[in-house]
């Protein structure tokens, strides 16, 4: 008869050495730990500077000190003038009108922002208009609204979120087409940032670094439900030139993106830190932006440095295959991309032609 002490001695040591082999079995490899490493050999091209002078239409460098750095990181890499985003309102900004557009002429262009505190004052909407105007006539070039517009601002008598198409805001679109000045508005993010963040979710790896990107739930309006909002304010100001910030926030689907410049001449677009996605469906971004190519601009969204820059140039410019954006931006999404190669007629329009006539620019 076997010895029951000896049986479960060895009964232990099975599971200790079964254990072993597991933690060992690659098929216990974890998701967020697999970085595979593309076997494909394909070319690989650097462009040192654009085709044509480029405006980036889409910055922020509010905490920026060393702004001399940065104009030297712009003529490396062939930048001719950056929109920064962030010029506040009233003094401040004034001071950043000093800082940047006074201090280095023609180098950077600021935006205005809104402050949306006191919104459920009736007066709210009078005031915030003289505002802006005065911050135009200071020398603002536009407006730039962020999408905590429908997902962050609320009422404080009611907590219910202030909406895209909210009427309180329409003095505020009516006066930037009064001045001349373009809206860049950003109004959504991926599409998987409002999916559940289950295995089906495509960007499972980013929201899982970043938690507070999801809008998923009942706190948040639906995906579809902001651009309807969006979509709303457009028709409602055709005198109001309108910029939807990273392809409209529907660079997944190009096809409703043509849909709305085709259906709303005051809409144009930028590509900022969406050439992840232009590139992984390259045939049909390479379409879509000669067709629109009189409404589509540069833009980054990233903090000036010539390698960077130079990412977008490969995308645009060359024919490469198969290559990682990452480092233009940050990692979005699991994929490779594809360059779209336009032809130079189109970059130039890309680069810096189209924000000329937006904003009323000489060359």
């Amino acid at each position: 008869m076997t010895h029951p002490v000896r049986l479960g001695s060895l009964t232990v040591l099975l599971l200790v050495a079964g254990s072993a082999a597991r933690a060992d079995d690659i098929r216990e490899l974890k998701l967020k730990d697999w970085q595979p490493r593309s076997m494909l050999v394909v070319k690989s091209t650097r462009v040192e500077k654009p085709a044509a002078p480029v405006i980036d239409v889409h910055n922020h460098l509010y905490s920026t000190k060393e702004i001399g750095a940065v104009v030297k990181a712009m003529d490396a890499a062939g930048v001719r003038t950056v929109i920064n985003l962030d010029g506040g309102w009233g003094e401040e900004l004034k001071q950043e009108l000093k800082r940047f557009d006074r201090a280095y002429p023609g180098r950077f262009l600021t935006f205005a922002l809104v402050s949306f505190k006191g919104i459920d004052d009736p007066g709210w909407g009078a005031r915030a208009t003289r505002q802006l105007e005065e911050d135009f006539r200071a020398g603002a070039r536009g407006l730039k609204i962020h999408k905590s517009l429908g997902l962050a601002v609320r009422y404080k008598s009611t907590g219910k979120l202030v909406r895209i198409d909210d009427p309180k805001l329409d003095p505020i679109w009516t006066a930037c087409g009064k001045h001349g000045k373009p809206v860049m508005i950003h109004s959504a993010d991926p599409k998987a940032f409002f999916a559940p963040l289950d295995r089906f979710n495509e960007r499972w790896h980013e929201l899982n670094e970043h938690p507070g990107w999801l809008f998923h739930g009942k706190d948040y309006p639906s995906y579809a439900e902001l651009l309807a909002q969006l979509r709303r304010v457009i028709k409602r100001h055709p005198k109001t030139t309108f910029i939807g910030a990273h392809v409209g926030s529907q660079s997944e689907d190009l096809g409703a993106v043509a849909r709305w410049l085709d259906e709303l001449p005051n809409y144009h677009v930028d590509i900022n830190a969406r050439i992840n996605e232009l590139g992984r469906q390259p045939y049909t971004a390479r379409r879509f932006l000669i067709k629109y190519q009189d409404r589509v601009l540069f833009g980054t969204d990233t903090f000036p440095a010539p390698e960077m820059y130079r990412l977008y140039y490969r995308f645009l410019e060359t024919d490469d295959e198969h290559w990682d954006t990452a480092t233009s931006h940050h990692r979005q999404g699991f994929w490779m991309v594809y360059s779209v190669f336009l032809p130079r007629p189109v970059l130039e329009k890309l680069y810096h032609k189209n924000a000329e006539r937006l904003l009323g620019l000489r060359r």
